[in-house]
């Protein structure tokens, strides 16, 4: 096993049963059709790539499901196409080294292909299968799950936020009132920190109130508000 084997499963925090399939996963076409003459195309990362690509997006749906429980579907869509794309794959790539780590072909390796975005993406989504075939799904969402949350904490604010504070804020505006927002509490570790939200009026106080959890302030609001929402409708 080579040192940046090693190194890379300690980033990841998961070590391989079976280290030939994080070498398969670090294996370009280019490189397999060089070195190999037969059966090259089963030497290459091609077909992990093929598993990633539905493992990791099942993994981000799936929080998604989860954490947004009253978002819908096109909204979800947007969110996971905004953290598993190219770009990001590439960069949260680059953050674990796999530059350095990657086989090439001599011509790939000349034209740049270390910091080709679609190759390292393509790299990325080949790991995350080696480590659910290895592994099977859990130990492939309890790797790459972290990556994501927080990207998708930043992207997601964007797309679901206007739809229940704002929303809130024109029914409560209807009335003469307004939303008051606390966080009133946290939990879990940094990079999986959890925050509780509670949202008020003005006019009703403590009287009437709902709460929601999110992994950033502005999600446990956005959660909290819908939940107000909803409190709304029943009362009326």
């Amino acid at each position: 096993m080579s040192f940046r084997a090693e190194e890379l499963q300690e980033k990841l925090g998961y070590i391989f049963k079976d280290i030939g399939l994080l070498k398969n996963a670090l294996r370009h076409t280019s490189y397999a059709h060089e070195k190999y003459t037969a059966n090259a195309h089963l030497r290459s990362n091609e077909r992990l790539e093929f598993v990633g690509d539905a493992v990791v997006g099942l993994i981000v749906a799936s929080y998604l499901y989860e954490r947004f429980p009253e978002l819908p579907e096109g909204k979800m869509s947007r969110i996971r196409a905004s953290v598993v794309c190219e770009e990001t794959l590439s960069e949260l790539a680059v953050n674990l080294g796999i530059p350095d780590a990657i086989k090439l072909g001599v011509g790939e390796f000349k034209s740049g292909g270390r910091l080709k975005p679609s190759i390292l993406a393509d790299a990325m989504e080949s790991i995350a299968a080696a480590v659910f075939v290895d592994g099977g799904y859990e130990a492939a969402k309890r790797v790459m799950l972290p990556f994501f949350i927080k990207l998708i904490s930043e992207r997601s604010s964007d797309i679901i936020v206007h739809d229940y504070k704002s929303s809130l804020q024109e029914l409560l505006a209807e009335k003469g009132d307004r939303a008051c927002y606390e966080i009133i509490g946290e939990d879990g570790p940094d990079h999986l920190r959890v925050y509780t939200a509670k949202v008020t009026s003005e006019k009703l106080g403590d009287t009437f109130f709902a709460t929601g959890k999110g992994g950033s302030k502005k999600e446990a609001e956005q959660a909290a508000a819908g939940a107000f929402i909803e409190m709304l409708k029943e009362k009326t």
